[in-house]
Order: structure tokens, then sequence, then C-alpha cells
């Protein structure tokens, strides 16, 4: 039987290996030795935790899994899906090989649906300032890739909006919304983005490699098809396991948020043409 002792954190009396009054965990003289750090520092530098890699599992072969997990109270197994988002954004973050969720001051002015308003406010700060366009898109592009990955997590509160409407009778809480549109984005970050991008540019380095011309290989042109794919097996999944939708039901609203991860997209490259022109202006 184990022996009774105070809790570290809270003073409540802990029989076992966890208090039950705060959840902190006994520490044991194995705590302590370097065995114990190395595995905790293996731990940190390759998610060899089992909470990851089930969350990792869940979130790509099972979308919708984790979000109905979470919100059931189901927590020991899985990551919780804001921090397994950030953990995605934070590997986004730190390689810049990544800027999916970037858009050029030329695609800004040129294809947005807010073109008109992005020209006239670029025309009048180079008539103000004297500044040629090569000079201020040298300035603004450094500006726009940062401010891309910082404010990435705008992109989760603008998918709640598509997520509330198509999903509004399924789930009473608001907070389920924002648990599926986390789930939603930390697949496109980790799977349409890391993992995506990541196969696309060893493809083109190995083509590269063999002498084969590679500049018609748009990515945008070549990966459109892969991503639409990608979306509507996360948000079937989604729709199914954590809405509790039929496969029919999850089909068509899949279908329906195509044009709602489309409204986000254009409603974040707005926000962040608005941040970086306002930065660099």
């Amino acid at each position: 039987m184990s022996e009774a002792l105070p809790c570290k954190s809270c003073g409540s009396v802990v029989i076992g290996r966890y208090c039950s009054a705060c959840g902190e965990r006994v520490l044991t003289p194995d705590d302590h030795t370097l065995k114990h750090y190395l595995g905790a520092l293996l731990n940190a530098f390759t998610f060899a935790d089992s909470k990851f890699w089930n969350t990792l599992k869940a979130v790509v072969l099972r979308p919708g899994e984790l979000s109905a997990a979470y919100m059931a109270g189901q927590r020991v197994k899985y990551m919780r899906p804001v921090a397994f988002f950030f953990l995605a954004n934070f590997i986004y973050f730190a390689f810049p090989v990544f800027q999916t969720f970037n858009t050029s001051l030329e695609g800004h002015m040129r294809y947005m649906p807010y073109r008109s308003w992005a020209n006239a406010a670029v025309e009048q700060h180079l008539e103000g300032s004297g500044e040629t366009l090569d000079a201020f898109t040298a300035r603004y592009t450094p500006a726009s890739a940062n401010n891309a990955k910082l404010m990435l997590v705008l992109m989760v509160f603008l998918l709640v909006l598509p997520v509330g409407l198509l999903y509004a009778r399924k789930r009473a809480y608001f907070s389920a919304h924002v648990t599926a549109a986390f789930e939603l984005m930390a697949f496109h970050v980790w799977v349409s983005t890391i993992v995506l991008g990541t196969v696309f540019g060893l493809l083109v380095f190995l083509l590269n490699s063999t002498g084969l011309r590679t500049a018609f290989m748009d990515a945008d042109s070549y990966l459109s098809v892969p991503l639409i794919l990608l979306h509507m097996w996360v948000t079937i999944g989604i729709g199914h396991r954590f809405f509790g939708c039929t496969w029919a039901g999850s089909m068509w609203r899949a279908l329906a948020m195509l044009f709602g991860l489309q409204f986000a997209l254009s409603a974040y490259r707005a926000l962040l043409f608005a941040v970086t022109f306002w930065q660099v202006s």
C-alpha cells in the first residue's frame, strides 16, 4: 500500500502517484536520474510522447475524434486541440520554407477580392512618399512573411463563423465550434502545409537535381486538387464523428465548407495586408 504523503503543490494527502485534488505527480528517485532527463529531452525534440502520436493519428486518420474526445472530457489520451494547433504553428513559424498562408504584395493588388482597395492604398503611399514600388515591395515582403505566421491563429476564429452556420443545430455550445475549428486548422497546418509542402519541395529538389526544368511547377496549380481533397477528408470526418451528421450530411456540409474556407482565407489575407501595410508604410 502506498505511503500517504502531503502534496508538494496543494498540501492535500496523496495516496498513489498523483494528487486527487490538483493532479500533481509524486516524484520518485527515478525522476532525478540522467535517464529521465534524457527521455524528457527526447520527447521535447522528437515528439516521442504518446499523446502527440495518438493525436496526430486521430486527426489524420479519424478527423473529428479529437474534438469529440475533448468535449466529452476524455483528455488523457490526446493533446488538447488548441495545444496541437499551436505546436503545428510553432513548426510552421520555425521554418521559413513554409509560406502557405502568406500572400505577396502583387497577389494582394492583382488577385484578391479587395484588390481595388489594396491598389489604392499602395498608390497613395507611393505618391505621398516618393518611394518606388520595388523598394516598397522589398520592405513589405519580409514583414508580411513574419506577420502571416504570427497571425495564423486568426484563421481559426474566422473559420468559426462558417462552422457555426453549418453545424448550428448539431452542437449547442459555442466552444464546440471553436474546438472543431482548431482541429480543422491543425490538420491543415500539419498535413496540408507541413507534410504536403515538404513532399512538394522534395519533388522539386529531385527534379532539379536530375536537370529537369521545374519553373513550370507552380505550387498553387499542382496542389489545388490535393488540398481540396484533404479539406473534404477532414471536414467530412469532423461532420460525422464530432457533429453527428450522416455521411450524406457531412458530404454536403464539407462542400459548403470549401466556400467557408475561401471566406476565411480572403478575410485573413485582407487583415494580413492591412496590418503589414500599416507596419511598413
